[in-house]
């Protein structure tokens, strides 16, 4: 895992990874590069990680802020991963799921899983075999 991060932490707990997004807004191209940058980064070389990404300190996000995580599932996925985004505060929550990034956590259809806190994605991941 390469650091120090700027833009996200990084810990780990219980074999996941944890990624806290550290920014209050999101809402230039290149703060949502440079953050992207970082998650991939954080992810890059382990094999099936197990991710939850936390965006409780995340009170705006404009579009430009979803290529990274949608980039950033994929890369989960394609090592045969699991990604899971928690803290979800009210604004951020709405526009996920007027994009339909977020139906339902249990649908298929859905983009992103999801939980409200990040013990509860922690403990979902790491009951995960």
């Amino acid at each position: 895992m390469a650091g120090p991060f700027k833009h996200i932490s990084a810990r780990e707990e219980r074999g996941v990874l944890v990624l806290a997004i550290e920014l209050a807004r999101i809402s230039t191209y290149e703060q949502a590069e440079a953050m992207g940058r970082e998650l991939i980064d954080a992810v890059e070389g382990r094999p099936e990680p197990k991710v939850v990404v936390d965006l409780s300190k995340l009170n705006y996000m404009s579009s430009v802020g979803y290529g990274p995580l949608i980039t950033l599932r994929s890369r989960v996925r394609a090592v045969s991963g699991r990604l899971i985004l928690c803290g979800l505060s009210g604004v951020v929550k709405e526009v996920f799921e007027a994009t339909r990034l977020l139906i339902n956590p249990q649908s298929p259809k859905s983009l992103f899983e999801f939980t409200e806190t990040g013990d509860q994605a922690v403990g979902l991941l790491a009951e995960d075999k």
